[in-house]
């Protein structure tokens, strides 16, 4: 979910930079010899020429290939998250968890220009029962008394181009702007930390989904957080940085819960982790329901396709209006 959150944050203009914790103010540069390696033939060096400056786009797309994948053509990379979603009912109630929320995503890069890499990226996102985790098909909403189909999330294509000049595109629209994220920078602690505010049209318009639209607008604030050593950025050795970090999300009720309009939100609090061990490595339960549901999950996308999917769209394609409770 963070991949798709970065495209989103890079299309509000507004947040391009400034945000979160605030850009580093100066290069940061590493004691040592300087390594200047490039990549693929591209005039790329893998250690910033020696000294970090996360002013520069350029180094912002290094960094965050390091990140978020591989600097190297074709190689995947897998990122995994869990956290809980939890719902906002008024002042007068304390935000009660609802259930859990889990998954992974699977990311290919390949490099096409000096400091420019294509990303080609798929995801799935399961609702878990709070005290079992296990994967849920079915809930009970409490706010209706009403057990309702669950429908998970499951993106395909999210793709984009991470380069000093960003481009990304839903459908036939396309924006770019400077590739640049808000960075903290301490000792050997490098971290960004920015946000998504977004509001737009709903794609589910009540007329037409009385029970499953939230209304004819949506609005979301999402809230990242990742986090690396800064050596380990900059050494050219490492194609792909482990990185930790958080995701965070305020939207409004999910179709599938039909709450239509009642008043309230929800709150998701995720943490990420970069699965150097690939898919072998993300908990059983996880591997056991992918391979049974969504077994092309597993392997990132390895060919360009447009446009990128929203999981209301994907929502819109595959369901169909509920009748209301008599």
């Amino acid at each position: 979910m963070i991949v798709s959150s970065v495209d989103r944050f890079l299309m509000d203009r507004r947040r391009a930079i400034g945000l979160g914790l605030g850009l580093a103010a100066t290069a940061v540069c590493l004691s040592g010899t300087h390594a200047a390696a490039k990549s693929n033939g591209f005039a790329t060096a893998m250690d910033f020429d020696g000294a970090f400056d996360p002013k520069r786009a350029e180094h912002n797309t290094l960094a965050f290939c390091k990140l978020m994948s591989d600097t190297r053509d074709g190689e995947e990379s897998c990122g995994y998250f869990k956290g809980q979603v939890l719902a906002y009912v008024g002042p007068e109630k304390r935000l009660e968890p609802l259930f859990g929320y889990e998954g992974f995503g699977m990311t290919r890069t390949f490099q096409i220009d000096d400091y420019a890499w294509r990303k080609l990226h798929k995801e799935v996102a399961y609702y878990t029962d709070l005290k079992t985790g296990e994967v849920i098909d079915e809930w009970h909403n409490p706010f209706l008394d009403e057990t309702v189909k669950v429908v998970h999330v499951h993106n395909d294509v999210v793709n984009s181009t991470w380069a000093p000049t960003y481009s990304f595109g839903v459908g036939p629209s396309k924006v770019s702007y400077p590739f640049v994220f808000p960075w903290l920078v301490m000792g050997d602690n490098a971290v960004v930390d920015f946000g998504v505010n977004t509001t737009h049209r709903a794609v589910l318009q009540p007329e037409q989904w009385p029970r499953e639209s939230h209304g004819e607008t949506t609005q979301v604030l999402e809230a990242i957080q990742l986090h690396a050593r800064l050596s380990d950025l900059m050494d050219p050795r490492q194609t792909r940085v482990q990185a930790s970090g958080s995701w965070q999300r305020i939207s409004p009720w999910l179709p599938w819960m039909l709450m239509g309009q009642e008043p309230g939100h929800l709150f998701y609090k995720t943490i990420t982790r970069g699965m150097h061990e690939g898919v072998e490595g993300l908990p059983q339960h996880i591997r056991e329901y992918t391979q049974a549901n969504f077994p092309d999950y597993f392997t990132a996308p390895t060919q360009w396709q447009e446009p990128n999917v929203s999981s209301y769209e994907v929502y819109e394609r595959e369901m169909k209006p509920q009748p209301f409770k008599r």
